[in-house]
């Protein structure tokens, strides 16, 4: 078991002081995100969860291509923290803290409590949004790998007490937990064959021992998709769920996939991130290591060696989400990322030369990246403006502005959001409907209250009409639109040069469109949003 004997327990003591304050500083420095607007997708998100609790049905009456689980979870957040945009930060937040207790305990388990200092330390340091992302990462927050992190440092933590001692229960939480992760996305399925392959290496106790542990785990991972199938099937949408879970999602993933091209794109996805995050450039050296480890002595550390199945559970999830490789299929990466670089870290202490100049490289590159991405200012920038706009000190136009400008051509506006939320709200009563013909101010229903009047939260999924299956093409949303009659038809431009973005951009002019618009008229334009009301 690697331990840091090097430390004396004084000095290890101030060590795990220290790091300790990192860590709380980390996670008490995004309290005040909880003043940001909603991103893209959680503003549909919690869109969904709001037509839940008003009794609408998953798929059937508010659609969208992701499994229930990132849903309810976002309607449960809701029902006890409150129907506010700051309730989805609170939801990060907290499931990034007890992320970063898992890693804690996890790398406390295999090389002491120093190392589950460093260990929560890098990782709650080291992922926050302010610093990775833009907009001060409202885009990649509470999306479901954030939760299927989270499930999976639980998975992790249960697998590695494993090591110590056999156990049926550990077995089956195991089991369920990837099992959870599933019904936020069913590829993530990956990890049970990767954590077990770990267990069977360095389980203690026999063989039998670890075909029980096989048998349990894999009858466990099956509870939470049987229990959301079980609750989808007394909804009656099972259809409706097999078609977007299964039928859109395999026409999503294999539109325009040639494998040579995603080979580059995915090689040219993580390259781009070993050159610009710590974690990544920490990992990367330590897979190297880690190589060097097993090429040498023909076997591998059990700390490094379950980081390393984690991680590539991770890249096989992300790899298998599709062709786009949006920032947010990596997060799920950064927990066995963290758990990597603290195995490199601690063992460049007490080991091999190798494994010295390897840690003193990591370390001088990760601080190095730090510097010449300017994490200080960039986290207190954001921490700056969000107590503010917490405080009230600063007028909150100017605020929202900061998350993807206003009247600038680049589609997501904050501003544009809010003021096309508040400008319907004053002008509908709880029990209207309303429609949107966009992507970006999805989030549209859940900040009015109202009732989307056709299914579908995004106008991609039925422009263009190339999913071949009824139902899903504009001509239908538009008889769909004319027997409910919402009071408000919205059009939003994405100013993308997609064809699925220009053809958006230009949908008021189709003649599918012109059909509904006969009874509408243009009542007012607020930044990308052209909004007409019904005629009486």
């Amino acid at each position: 078991m690697l331990r840091l004997r090097s430390w004396s327990p004084t000095r290890g003591s101030l060590w795990i002081l220290a790091l300790s304050l990192v860590t709380v500083s980390a996670l008490a420095l995004r309290i005040p995100t909880t003043a940001e607007p909603l991103g893209i997708d959680q503003g549909l998100f919690a869109s969904a969860a709001r037509g839940l609790a008003r009794g609408m049905v998953l798929y059937r009456d508010v659609w969208d291509q992701k499994p229930p689980a990132i849903f309810l979870t976002y309607r449960a957040a809701f029902s006890w923290l409150g129907w506010t945009s700051s309730t989805i930060a609170w939801l990060d937040l907290l499931a990034s803290a007890a992320t970063t207790a898992f890693v804690f305990a996890i790398a406390r388990r295999h090389g002491g409590a120093v190392a589950g200092a460093v260990a929560a330390a890098l990782f709650a340091a080291l992922t926050m949004p302010s610093w990775l992302y833009r907009n001060g990462g409202i885009l990649e927050r509470s999306v479901p790998e954030v939760f299927i992190m989270l499930a999976m440092a639980t998975a992790v933590w249960l697998a590695s007490g494993l090591r110590e001692r056999a156990s049926i229960a550990r077995a089956a939480g195991l089991g369920a937990c990837v099992g959870i992760a599933m019904v936020f996305k069913p590829n993530a399925g990956v990890y049970l064959p990767a954590l077990l392959a770990w267990v069977f290496v360095y389980q203690a106790g026999t063989f039998r021992d670890f075909v029980r542990t096989f048998v349990v785990a894999s009858a466990a991972i099956l509870v939470a998709p049987i229990l959301t199938f079980l609750w989808l099937w007394a909804t009656g949408a099972l259809p409706e769920t097999w078609t977007a879970l299964v039928t859109f999602n395999r026409f999503y993933v294999s539109g325009g996939f040639t494998a040579g091209g995603y080979a580059r794109a995915f090689a040219d996805a993580v390259g781009l991130r070993v050159k610009t995050e710590p974690l990544w450039i920490a990992g990367a050296i330590g897979t190297a290591v880690v190589i060097w480890d097993l090429i040498r002595v023909r076997r591998i550390d059990a700390f490094a060696a379950l980081a390393v199945a984690w991680g590539a559970g991770a890249a096989l999830t992300i790899a298998t989400n599709g062709i786009f490789l949006f920032n947010t299929y990596f997060i799920q990466a950064l927990a066995p990322l963290a758990l990597l670089a603290t195995w490199l870290l601690a063992a460049g202490v007490s080991r091999t030369a190798i494994h010295r100049v390897a840690a003193i490289a990591a370390m001088a590159l990760m601080t190095l990246v730090l510097w010449q991405r300017h994490y200080i200012g960039r986290v207190a920038e954001f921490v700056d403006l969000d107590s503010r706009a917490l405080a009230g000190t600063i007028d909150q136009t100017t605020y929202l502005e900061r998350f993807g400008g206003y009247g600038n051509d680049r589609g997501y506006s904050a501003r544009a959001n809010a003021e096309l939320a508040a400008y319907i709200r004053a002008r509908t009563s709880a029990d209207d409907e309303i429609y949107l013909f966009g992507i970006n101010g999805s989030g549209v229903y859940f900040a009015t209250d109202r009732r989307p009047a056709a299914r579908f939260l995004r106008v991609n999924e039925f422009v263009p009409s190339t999913f071949p299956e009824p139902g899903f093409n504009l001509a239908a949303v538009v008889d769909r639109l004319l027997q409910t009659r919402p009071v408000y038809v919205v059009f939003e431009r994405l100013h993308a040069a997609s064809a699925m973005g220009q053809a958006v951009d230009h949908l008021d002019q189709a003649p599918e469109i012109g059909r509904l618009l006969a009874s509408y008229t243009l009542e007012t334009r607020i930044e990308d949003f052209a909004l007409y009301r019904v005629s009486r």
